[in-house]
């Protein structure tokens, strides 16, 4: 899990691709982020229709609206300087495609205080709006929400805020994590836009050494986010082949990115890609890639309508270490989000609770589970308990807001954040 707590603004290195957490070209770190949150966004009042002489409106051409001028309005509106593209992140990259432009892409959460400030101190900026205009389709994901899970698995997002910046092949050719203030933001952007192709420099970089098995890897990556099957797949092989029992800790990631990306994602096999999962976990139990597999399993059983399956395998992903609270919290956010295996999530995160009881994230999830189960004062309790962990947390004040509410029979509303659309 993402850890949520404060944490001190760090301004982090530019990437040229996205790969694997080996790859020497970009450094990412994690960056706490929780509290706060922006108000949603309102539809723009309108005065109402003043009846006028027939004379007069015959007369008076009707004038154009003007649009709001961007920045953040007295009743908490947020009216953005960039314009966000709606649609798919697959629509954006053909936009782009077109344009000849990059994409933008800003990964953030509603609970995120740092991307909060990004949209009331940063997007809200003319400068900031004209170069994210002239330059990129820009694209706003909710990481919780709609497609944002997947991406911030293909992408290996490991912190809120990250603004990725994609070719139009869909390889990153850069990111930026945690809040920037806007003449860091667009010096940084420069930078990046400035970079050559990718896909073209990792080909080559194999081509000269091909015994580098690292910057294979990283080419098979690139490959699966630019969704080139084939080549992907040949690269995959030959990771697999240099490194078997996965020494370099290649091997593994290979047989994940192969089964998650190339299988589900890109060849829409979900059988096959469950039975390559667990060959990984087989043939290497003790991998970070065998552990974080079996959340994925997990899903791709839900979607196919076996929650007992789906149970089974999340199960086995906290059995790998059972004293390990972080895995306990992964179970309970899988639960919640997939709406699937309620009960045995929620037993889990209550464990996890008694390794971390100070952990607010574990009391935020578990009060999400019982709102769920209709067991609406044990979720009031548990929201209550996360805002006593973090009292400066006016995102948990509001939840306990929210709770009450439905613990005293309202309509409780769902979990929800403001910010600019997506």
């Amino acid at each position: 899990m993402i850890d949520r707590s404060a944490a001190r603004r760090r301004f982090f290195g530019l990437s040229r691709a996205s790969l694997a957490a080996s790859c020497s070209w970009f450094v990412v770190g994690v960056v706490g982020c929780g509290g706060d949150q922006a108000p949603p966004k309102q539809e723009p009042k309108t005065a109402p229709a003043v009846d006028e002489p027939s004379e007069a409106k015959a007369s008076t051409p009707p004038q154009p609206t003007r649009p709001p001028e961007p920045g953040v309005r007295p009743d908490g509106e947020i009216v953005s300087a960039v314009a966000w593209f709606h649609g798919s992140l697959e629509q954006a990259l053909a936009k782009a495609t077109t344009e000849g432009k990059l994409v933008f892409v800003d990964v953030g959460a509603y609970w995120c205080p740092p991307c909060q400030r990004l949209d009331e101190e940063v997007f809200v900026l003319p400068e900031v709006g004209r170069t994210l205009g002239e330059g990129y389709v820009a694209v706003h994901v909710d990481a919780e929400k709609g497609e944002g899970p997947e991406l911030v698995e293909r992408y290996r997002v490991q912190a809120y805020p990250t603004m990725l910046v994609l070719e139009a092949t869909g390889v990153e050719k850069g990111r930026l994590v945690d809040f920037l203030p806007a003449d860091e933001l667009l010096t940084a952007l420069r930078r990046i836009s400035e970079g050559g192709n990718v896909l073209a420099e990792l080909i080559d970089a194999v081509e000269t050494d091909p015994d580098d098995v690292a910057k294979r890897y990283e080419l098979a990556h690139a490959y699966l986010l630019a969704a080139q099957a084939d080549a992907a797949r040949s690269e995959l092989d030959a990771v697999l082949l240099a490194d078997p029992v996965d020494e370099l800790g290649l091997a593994s990631k290979a047989l994940y990115d192969r089964a998650l990306f190339l299988t589900f994602k890109l060849e829409g096999e979900p059988e096959r890609a469950i039975e390559e999962f667990r060959a990984l976990q087989r043939r290497f139990p003790d991998s970070k890639e065998a552990v974080r597999s079996r959340r994925h399993e997990g899903r791709i059983l839900c979607g196919l309508g076996r929650a007992e399956e789906a149970v089974a395998a999340l199960e086995a992903m906290v059995a790998t270490n059972p004293e390990d609270p972080t895995l306990a919290s992964s179970y309970g956010w899988f639960s919640f989000r997939e709406k699937c295996g309620l009960e045995p999530g929620l037993a889990a995160v209550r464990k996890g609770i008694e390794l971390a009881p100070d952990d607010a994230d574990l009391r935020y999830v578990e009060a999400e589970l019982l709102h769920l189960l209709d067991r609406q004062q044990e979720a009031l309790t548990a929201i209550q308990k996360a805002s006593a962990i973090e009292p400066k947390s006016a995102f948990y004040r509001r939840q306990v807001k929210r709770f009450e509410q439905a613990a005293a029979g309202g309509q409780p509303g769902r979990a929800h954040g403001g910010g600019h659309g997506g």
